[in-house]
């Protein structure tokens, strides 16, 4: 997939800086936009959780560079998604609520990869860069790209209806 590429090229390129693990963090943002997109979109509980671990199941059969873990690493985000869409209630569909999405999807994400790539081995202060950063990128992605996306979706809805009359 072209996520993994511009994955390589990110670690190779901070790889020597001593920084290789910012690249995970930098494009984070990038592997769950399904999650806040799917609840968006379908506004029903759970879609996070599907629309994550489907997005994860065509990434593991399009030959990630992660391989099969992606459903587990897929589940896991959209859980976190789905925890940010509950502190509302499901009753906000909005910056807000995509807001709290981007924080559980960090704070979910990030516990269950600090011990699956064993950040505990960090000093303090590079754990909480890497999870700034995440958040950064999750934001970025989950929430400013996500409206950009969804906004574009309902242009192009509306163009169609004005269209078809």
């Amino acid at each position: 997939m072209g996520a993994d590429a511009i994955y390589a090229v990110v670690a190779a390129a901070l790889t020597p800086l001593g920084y290789a693990p910012f690249a995970n963090e930098l494009l984070f943002g990038m592997w769950v936009m399904a999650a806040p997109m799917t609840t968006m979109l379908l506004r029903k509980k759970g879609s996070s959780i599907l629309g994550e671990c489907f997005a994860a199941l065509a990434e593991m059969l399009y030959g990630s560079y992660f391989g099969p873990a992606v459903l587990l690493s897929g589940f896991v985000q959209g859980l976190g998604s789905e925890a940010g869409f509950m502190v509302t209630r499901y009753r906000r569909y909005d910056a807000v609520s995509l807001l709290y999405a981007a924080i559980g999807t960090t704070v979910f994400s990030f516990t269950y990869e600090y011990f699956k790539l064993g950040y505990g081995a960090y000093s303090l202060g590079m754990i909480l860069a890497l999870v700034v950063v995440r958040l950064l990128s999750v934001i970025f992605f989950g929430v400013v790209l996500v409206q950009l996306v969804l906004k574009l979706y309902e242009q192009a809805a509306s163009a169609k209806h004005l269209a078809s009359r």
